[in-house]
């Protein structure tokens, strides 16, 4: 049974290293419960068998978006618990916070977008691990929409026009230029305004920006709201099906990733499980109402993306060479030294 919700603003920067973090990603927001300790119990048991988990009680944080329904589905139905884990998330005010969080050492597992990690690892802030794949966009979840009295109307309308994204070098400004890119429409006229998913429907009714680049739910509530019209799809051609989220903790000398190999296993079984069924709506539309606080009606509406159920270096590869593509890393990120097997606490992927 669900204990008392834990909610979380930015947590306080412990250390010099998270401290560069939370400047790094301070433009990042959310594309946002079981209580607890944080001692480790040598008696938690999973049901692998592969003994005993080296940290029973974990704090895992977590947005109110809908990536993570299925992790909150694991734990109503007790899958987090079946694998000897007492899981106690922690609701982040944005991406930047729950990043800042895994790096003082708040929180093992932190859930982001995949962009600020992949920067974070590039620029060597920490040794990143990414535990568990959490969302791949289908048509319908990244979505570039205009209000019906807009100039933006197709996508080669899109240079000089104002468009809302949450931060630049994310996935609503990234996804959107690879497709325009594509189409050899000129990205680099566009005028980003950046701001929050909340305030870009009431930035579009007052005429502030011409479209804005929206997930779900948002797309379909700017649908309802406002009306708005689909200009074009940013989980199309080149970033098809690409990987948006995930969960990832720190590795190294006497860093989670590296000391708890069971207790990740078992975080990522438990997972899997909650992912696997997350095909019916049924299933995950009550954890949109509940966490990512969204009306019923509209839960109905929204897209259901790719819930993974594998975690795989070469599908999260595109997102690092997407960002290398228009220079946001420097140089080439291997993805694959950050996939943890959690079975041996080592990291392996598709090299």
């Amino acid at each position: 049974m669900l204990r008392r919700v834990a909610t979380r603003r930015t947590a306080g920067v412990r250390l010099p290293i998270a401290a560069l973090a939370l400047t790094l990603f301070a433009t990042l927001s959310g594309c946002g419960l079981l209580g607890g300790d944080d001692s480790g119990s040598p008696s938690g048991q999973n049901n692998s068998g592969t003994g005993a988990v080296e940290k029973a009680k974990i704090k895992v944080g977590v947005l109110p978006v809908v990536d993570v329904a299925p992790f909150y589905r694991a734990i109503e139905q007790g899958y987090f618990k079946e694998q000897g884990l007492d899981v106690e998330p922690v609701v982040e005010a944005s991406g930047a916070a729950s990043i800042n969080a895994v790096l003082s050492g708040d929180i093992d597992i932190a859930f982001s977008s995949y962009p600020a990690p992949l920067l974070a690892q590039s620029r060597k802030f920490a040794d990143f691990k990414i535990v568990a794949d959490a969302l791949a966009a289908k048509p319908g979840h990244i979505v570039v929409v205009a209000p019906p009295n807009s100039p933006l109307k197709k996508a080669t309308d899109a240079p000089g026009k104002r468009i809302a994204i949450t931060a630049r070098n994310t996935m609503t400004d990234l996804a959107p230029m690879s497709v325009l890119k594509t189409q050899n429409v000129d990205y680099t006229q566009i005028q980003w305004r950046e701001m929050n998913f909340p305030d870009m429907i009431p930035a579009m009714q007052r005429g502030d920006v011409d479209g804005a680049v929206v997930v779900e739910p948002w797309v379909t509530t700017a649908e309802k709201k406002l009306g708005a019209i689909p200009v074009f799809d940013g989980a199309s051609g080149p970033t098809a099906e690409m990987p948006m989220s995930g969960y990832v903790a720190i590795g190294g000398q006497g860093k989670f990733a590296t000391t708890s190999p069971n207790t990740v296993a078992a975080f990522q079984r438990a997972l899997a499980k909650a992912q696997a069924e997350a095909t019916d709506r049924s299933k995950v539309e009550p954890m949109f109402v509940k966490y990512a606080k969204i009306d019923a009606e509209t839960a109905k509406l929204v897209t259901i993306a790719t819930y993974s159920t594998s975690l795989e270096a070469n599908r999260i590869q595109r997102v690092a060479n997407l960002m290398e593509e228009f220079g946001v890393i420097k140089g080439h990120l291997d993805v694959s030294t950050m996939i943890v097997n959690g079975n041996s606490g080592n990291s392996a992927g598709n090299k």
